[in-house]
């Protein structure tokens, strides 16, 4: 069994780690998916994702804010790690104590950072892996004693391994197999999804919360006179209600249509440079970031651009311009770029991790034996060493087998389950 660890601060964390968690299933191990908000005692995991909500929503300086101070030092991270240690202890030791798992993935830093403290002092005796959903590589991402990390796209990689020295891999995003399959037919997705025939159509995503300057977007996308806007507006009511009142374009509420949306828009808008965008890459949609949140927000839109997949439009008067280009001369480089982020698949490297654990040579200290008897060499290979045996001799006289014989003691590959 491998562990998945996710957590419930809107849904790109938990998408990766839903399609990690199917594709170790269809590798053989059993993959259960587990929130990390939820090893918290007293609700303290409700109220982090609530405070965090309310700061995307009303307060984007505090979370701001928040989020840069990790950059301050490895102290602050240190002091980070031993509360949430403490306050996440019990609940997530008891899933850590099943003995079935072989191996743990984090897609969410907070619980990467306590795993690795764990596995580097040796309270955790099976592999951990990180998987990094964001371009941005965060501070609270990266911890010493995680085994491996592993990355989106290179320069993420590059960025990871100057910070954590450990293995590190790029393997692409996570996105489910319908996105990786391409678009579906322009002409008949529009038909069902009622949107124009003719024309260029932007698709608005801002996450499973809906947040940012999102109705400002909406706006600006129709008043280019161009433009025909579609906003999927997730979880936030207020929101579908406000663009639903709009004489122009199409709102939506919280949809699983995402693959036909694509399939049928022109070119993606986002700010947050979350799930929707890797997503967007597969089907070979190109993406803009227009109006980035806060944070992570702002650090992804740069990534992004800096590793050519996506654009950024610097001011709102930049809009039409960025649009036009990126529909036209610059759609197939982007379209290619966006493309080439799969270069492999995160559970296979996590896979291969976890093999490789379970076969390596493992030095094993036994306990002293009773009654005072000379104790064992201090450390042996145990699952894994050659032990001598000596066969019963066979009746009848007959030659005796080799004396030492490699049987069950041999190093064999592990196949899970």
């Amino acid at each position: 069994m491998v562990l998945v660890l996710s957590a419930s601060l809107g849904a790109g964390h938990d998408g990766a780690a839903e399609e990690l968690a199917r594709r170790l299933v269809e590798r053989g191990y059993r993959a259960p998916v587990v929130d990390y908000l939820a090893c918290f005692p007293l609700r303290i995991g409700a109220a982090l994702r609530a405070v965090y909500r309310l700061q995307l929503r009303t307060a984007p300086w505090a979370y701001e804010a928040t989020f840069r101070v990790w950059y301050l030092g490895p102290g602050l991270r240190r002091a980070l790690t031993a509360v949430l240690e403490v306050l996440t202890r019990r609940r997530l030791g008891r899933l850590l104590a099943d003995p079935a798992v072989r191996g743990v993935v984090s897609t969410y830093p907070l619980q990467a950072l306590v795993l690795g403290r764990a596995r580097r002092r040796g309270h955790l005796g099976v592999p951990v892996a990180t998987f990094v959903t964001d371009f941005g590589v965060h501070p609270l991402w990266i911890h010493p004693g995680v085994d491996l990390t592993i990355c989106v796209h290179g320069t993420s990689a590059d960025e990871a391994r100057r910070s954590t020295g450990r293995p590190v891999v790029a393997t692409g995003p996570a996105v489910r197999p319908e996105f990786r399959r391409g678009p579906a037919d322009r002409a008949s997705t529009r038909r069902a999804l009622g949107l124009p025939a003719r024309g260029r159509v932007a698709l608005i995503v801002a996450g499973a919360w809906g947040v940012g300057e999102v109705e400002d977007t909406f706006d600006e996308l129709h008043a280019t006179g161009t433009w025909f806007p579609v906003a999927a507006c997730g979880g936030n009511e207020t929101l579908h209600a406000r663009l639903a009142s709009r004489r122009y374009g199409l709102a939506l509420g919280w949809t699983d249509r995402m693959h036909e949306l694509m399939s049928a828009a022109d070119v993606l808008v986002q700010n947050a440079g979350g799930l929707s965008c890797m997503e967007a890459f597969a089907v070979g949609l190109p993406v803009v970031t227009f109006r980035p949140l806060a944070g992570h927000g702002r650090v992804n839109a740069a990534r992004m651009q800096a590793a050519g997949v996506a654009e950024v439009v610097p001011h709102r008067s930049d809009l039409a311009a960025v649009l036009e280009r990126v529909a036209g001369p610059d759609r197939d480089r982007l379209v290619a770029a966006g493309r080439g982020v799969f270069s492999g698949d995160a559970a296979a490297a996590v896979d291969r991790l976890v093999r490789d654990h379970m076969t390596r040579r493992v030095p094993y200290t036994p306990a002293p034996p009773p009654g005072g008897a000379p104790a064992p060499p201090a450390a042996v290979d145990h699952m894994t060493r050659r032990v001598p045996y000596t066969p019963a001799p066979p009746p009848g006289g007959a030659p005796a087998p080799p004396a030492a014989v490699d049987h069950m003691t041999r190093r064999v590959p592990y196949t899970p389950a």
